[in-house]
């Protein structure tokens, strides 16, 4: 019976925190969405940055599945006002506010951690988070549209972060290329020469090369960039060589 009470008194205590929960006032000047594996295994998380005075910017920060060391992808972009009115807008429509101190966490393994958090001008704060099963429908929703609202961010993230990969490998492999053809036509080797031409083997085998070529015939590679090796019978018939 005693057992009987206390759920009814946390449930009671719940639903009218949920009912007459304290809506924020003033600006929104903060909102994050944060994702952590169990045991530090990588954390994602968008959040929007609004001062009262300076300009509100969006980062982005992502681990990309690398698990246990820093995040791969760190970014940040500014944004202008009607970004921030639009996702204040949408916390009210979520009536986010009544989600203020939801907490769950089981003692449970595996699985992530997931947070909702916002802060206004006032000083009025919203936070839920939770790391377990049967979680509020309404939590999950919530950190759905606020995780969808940062997906633009979210993406261009990942995208301007493979063009730098993409730049990085091209001009790692141009130097090998370099190399190897002034030691081939000069008749002069080096003793790193058989490693680099190696290299510039399994690049062209293991299919990236073909990735790349791709892209520069797609216009997505800087006009700058120095690109001999991807000219199409430049590397071949080095390598033959």
């Amino acid at each position: 019976m005693k057992r009987f009470y206390s759920i009814l008194i946390m449930s009671i205590g719940l639903f009218s925190c949920s009912i007459w929960a304290h809506k924020p006032k003033g600006d929104l000047t903060y909102c994050t969405y944060c994702c952590s594996g169990a045991a530090g295994l990588g954390t994602d998380y968008c959040e929007l940055v609004a001062p009262p005075e300076g300009a509100p910017k969006v980062v982005v920060v992502l681990s990309e599945n690398n698990r246990f060391g820093d995040p791969v992808i760190r970014r940040s972009y500014p944004v202008d006002k009607s970004i921030v009115d639009s996702l204040q807008g949408l916390l009210g429509e979520l009536k986010f506010h009544r989600l203020n101190g939801y907490d769950v966490n089981e003692p449970i393994c595996g699985g992530h951690s997931y947070r909702i958090q916002a802060k206004y001008s006032s000083g009025d704060e919203v936070q839920a988070r939770w790391y377990g099963h049967k979680i509020k429908d309404k939590a999950i929703a919530a950190y759905n549209a606020i995780e969808h609202f940062f997906a633009p961010w979210r993406e261009k993230a990942r995208k301007e972060a493979a063009l730098e990969a993409t730049v990085q490998r091209i001009s790692e492999m141009e130097t090998l290329f370099d190399r190897v053809h002034q030691a081939v036509r000069g008749q002069k080797p080096y003793p790193e020469l058989g490693q680099d031409v190696e290299t510039l083997r399994r690049y062209m085998d293991s299919g990236q090369w073909k990735e790349d070529f791709e892209a520069d015939e797609r216009g997505e590679l800087p006009r700058d960039l120095k690109r001999g090796v991807l000219s199409e019978d430049g590397l071949y018939n080095l390598l033959n060589e």
